[in-house]
């Protein structure tokens, strides 16, 4: 099997699971934020083992699937990001359709509740970054060419725990979660990220720069301890 090309197990508690080679020597199972799940398999064992530590692991991906449903429980009717109202609705076959001011999945009848919310987490993450297509990249080149920062590129991120990041190359990464956020946080990470092209800690020189170029960054930053970029 090739390393680089990824198969899928259709588990009929589950759903899909992609199952990726590697060349390590540990079988790992990962949920990703937007709740898929993720089989890291060493090349040399084979599927039917990889089958059989999927079953010895059901116990465990049940707890963490259905903690992942508690945080991103969402309902009919909710605003997801800016513009975006989500409608769930039942039907024959799985699918999602996402329109300029709407988000419709559809969910199958019999559908369990691990797979529901898998299917509806999926929805809204991809609702998130088709928003954060369309403005982040602007806000983000605009409020550069404002406070005279560079950078090298910007890309779209679904991390657990980081609203954004900046690398030492001047790559910064946003949260696609960003779009569920006021404008003002908006700013605040991006501004936050842009700094960093210049200091890369959070020394006294770092806070102070910031502070100059956005009043009231640190009151910000309490703020945004309230909310989590987990979809």
């Amino acid at each position: 099997m090739s390393t680089s090309r990824p198969t899928v197990i259709d588990d009929p508690e589950f759903g899909q699971i992609r199952l990726i080679r590697n060349s390590g020597h540990t079988l790992r199972l990962n949920i990703r934020t937007n709740g898929d799940i993720v089989m890291s398999v060493p090349d040399r064992l084979s599927g039917a083992r990889a089958l059989r530590f999927l079953d010895e692991s059901r116990d465990h991906l049940r707890h963490n699937m259905s903690v992942l449903g508690q945080q991103s429980h969402f309902n009919e009717g909710e605003l997801i990001g800016r513009h975006h109202r989500l409608h769930i609705r039942d039907g024959v076959r799985a699918g999602t359709r996402i329109s300029d001011d709407s988000v419709v999945v559809t969910i199958p009848y019999g559908m369990g509740n691990i797979q529901r919310s898998r299917l509806i987490s999926r929805a809204v993450a991809k609702t998130l970054h088709k928003e954060a297509e369309r403005y982040l990249p602007k806000r983000l080149h605009k409020l550069a060419l404002s406070h005279g920062y560079r950078y090298s590129k910007m890309r779209l991120t679904y991390a657990k725990s980081r609203w954004g990041s900046c690398s030492t190359s001047g790559t910064i990464s946003l949260n696609v979660s960003l779009m569920s956020l006021s404008d003002d946080l908006i700013d605040y990470v991006l501004m936050h990220e842009l700094v960093h092209t210049v200091h890369m800690n959070h020394s006294a020189e770092f806070w102070r720069t910031l502070e100059n170029n956005l009043p009231g960054a640190k009151q910000l930053s309490r703020q945004l301890r309230n909310y989590s970029p987990y979809i």
